[in-house]
């Protein structure tokens, strides 16, 4: 508190009266503040490959003059977004009313809504300066069934030697899929890919009773494949996904719902789960929650076992699902 005040009164000329730290994430320290003028959230921010804080406020202005609901950043007192303390990278932005919902809770409007506003978001971006490679050419590169074959036995000798029974089954599952997992060749040149949030799930929504009143976190901005957000945001919202299941036809209402504001070829529909299905399996999220020193790492295993258990779903329906969207052209 006594820190996060000194910072608010230096660099804002604000008292703090009251501050809260926040515990949704694991990347970045968060706080609600409340001042004389209002309330606002302050972020410390984590610069890294993924994370680039520093476009975030120009890259919300954009969206914003386009009528897109985001994040509204504050200049400090030197006309500064973004500005460092001790090393550490720090903003300001207005608080925004409303309420982060669950992973698996989005009732129909928020399906539906979320989809459209994606959508928009894309389109709305499309004359925006190119921005990092998310998912490119270089993710196949590196990211292959053989290395992550060669991750996930590293990492089940960290299961067996903590005692996670439950973990080692799980990457036992994933080893023994790597030596015959299946998918059709995926070219990112066919691929429909674009400007984008980087990180779209409902987590990083706000919302009111009935509406979305702001997409918050865009410190991960890139160019990503559009179909692997637009199913990815689908799995964590949609209440079945949490058990590792995708209503087809749901999804595909979804997917419909997104192409009111966005288009999509008939090789995006057709490799949208392949993409996602080949992603999830080829990256060690049960490494990422071992190696984490995060005070909430619990959201890396909770991240890792649900895309395990996608994984047992894509194996089985992977095909049909693909056969399914392509019906939309």
């Amino acid at each position: 508190m006594e820190l996060v005040s000194m910072l608010i009164r230096d660099h804002y000329g604000m008292e703090v009266k009251e501050a809260r730290k926040m515990t949704i994430g694991a990347g970045s320290n968060t706080w609600m503040l409340r001042t004389e003028r209002g309330q606002y959230i302050l972020k410390n921010a984590n610069i890294n490959e993924a994370n680039n804080p520093q476009n975030e406020p120009a890259f919300c202005e954009h969206l914003r003059q386009k009528g897109l609901p985001v994040s509204e950043f504050v200049r400090d007192l030197q006309g500064q977004f973004v500005w460092t303390h001790c090393g550490e990278v720090y903003h300001l932005q207005k608080f925004i009313e409303g309420n982060c919902p669950a992973w698996h809770s989005a009732p129909p409007w928020l399906l539906r809504e979320s989809a459209q506003l994606l959508g928009r978001i894309h389109t709305a971006l499309e004359d925006y300066t190119a921005l990092p490679v998310g998912i490119g050419e270089g993710f196949f590169l590196h990211m292959t069934p053989q290395t992550a074959l060669r991750s996930y036995r590293n990492t089940l000798r960290l299961a067996k030697r903590a005692g996670d029974k439950a973990i080692a089954d799980d990457l036992n599952y994933r080893i023994e899929l790597m030596k015959r997992l299946a998918i059709p060749p995926i070219e990112i040149r066919r691929l429909t890919c674009r400007n984008t949030h980087g990180d779209y799930f409902i987590s990083n929504l706000i919302c009111g009773e009935s509406n979305i009143n702001a997409v918050i976190d865009w410190t991960t901005a890139c160019v990503h494949p559009v179909v692997w957000e637009i199913l990815r945001s689908y799995v964590y919202a949609a209440p079945e996904c949490g058990e590792g299941k995708i209503n087809i036809v749901a999804c595909v209402d979804y997917v419909r719902e997104y192409q009111q504001f966005a288009a999509l070829t008939t090789n995006d529909l057709q490799m949208m789960p392949w993409l996602f299905f080949y992603q999830i399996a080829v990256c060690d999220y049960y490494n990422q929650y071992y190696q984490s020193q995060a005070a909430n790492r619990e959201i890396y295993l909770k991240q890792a076992v649900l895309s395990t258990r996608l994984m047992q779903w894509f194996e089985r329906n992977a095909e049909e699902l693909s056969r399914t969207l392509c019906s939309l052209k």
